[in-house]
């Protein structure tokens, strides 16, 4: 069986059996079946049951006894569903695409909404990565940076989902960073200065370029980690200045 077989398998194993729990089906207190007998009843083998049930336990909605078996927690108190780790290009792109989606409005709501001590943490941010030295340093603070832009559209929404993006954020970036920039410029330099017209449109308050700036840094991000242009099924309309003049 290959790995992205067995992949796809432990996937929507997880899937149904996190649905039992959310469902009620499965409530706070059950024990669930044992591996041997999850993988009878659902036709699989052991190690891809052992894989969903691992799922279950880091997100918090079961939790293992030994010698008794695996228990259903609290669903209350179960935090948001993580976003799959990345294993191919196709998820990059899949990325990349859902952060164009949001991060461009982020950026554009945080230019109308920002107040200085947003503007003070999106700086410090901008120049906190500018300082970064290695690639572990580089995607941490990479995403430190596009956070505060998040942080700073006043809308929670943006923050959390891009705290719950964080790994595959960040394994994007870190992923950037183990290829060569051409020409004289060094990818810290690029991003940087990338970096630095979302600074300077969302310190000018300006809705419509901080959205341009976001559109084209994560544009340039993803070609050069692809190395091409993943060309959009369809157009997104872009955003117009207050003279209803759309933005290039």
């Amino acid at each position: 069986m290959s790995s992205t077989h067995k992949t796809k398998l432990s996937e929507k194993l997880y899937e149904t059996l996190r649905r039992q729990v959310e469902s009620g089906e499965w409530s706070q207190g059950t024990r669930i079946p044992t591996e041997m007998e999850l993988a009878a009843q659902y036709a699989v083998s052991r190690p891809i049951v052992r894989e969903a049930l691992v799922r279950l336990r880091d997100d918090g909605v079961i939790s293992s006894k030994r010698g008794s078996g695996s228990y259903v927690l609290d669903v209350a108190a179960v935090g948001p569903r993580k976003f799959r780790e990345i294993e191919n290009v196709a998820d990059v792109i899949h990325a990349f695409e859902f952060r164009l989606s949001i991060e461009c409005d982020a950026a554009a709501s945080a230019a109308v909404r920002r107040d200085e001590a947003d503007l003070q943490i999106l700086s410090a941010a901008h120049v906190a990565f500018s300082r970064s030295v290695d690639d572990e340093g580089f995607g941490d603070l990479d995403f430190g940076f596009h956070l505060a832009v998040a942080r700073s559209s006043h809308n929670p929404m943006y923050s959390a989902t891009m705290s719950m993006l964080h790994r595959q954020i960040v394994f994007g970036m870190r992923l950037i960073g183990q290829f060569p920039s051409s020409g004289s410029q060094t990818r810290l330099d690029l991003v940087e200065s990338e970096h630095a017209l979302i600074v300077e449109a969302i310190a000018e308050q300006n809705a419509p370029r901080a959205y341009e700036a976001m559109f084209e840094h994560l544009s340039k991000s993803r070609r050069r980690l692809l190395g091409f242009d993943a060309v959009p099924d369809w157009s997104r309309q872009r955003p117009t200045t207050p003279h209803g003049e759309t933005v290039r």
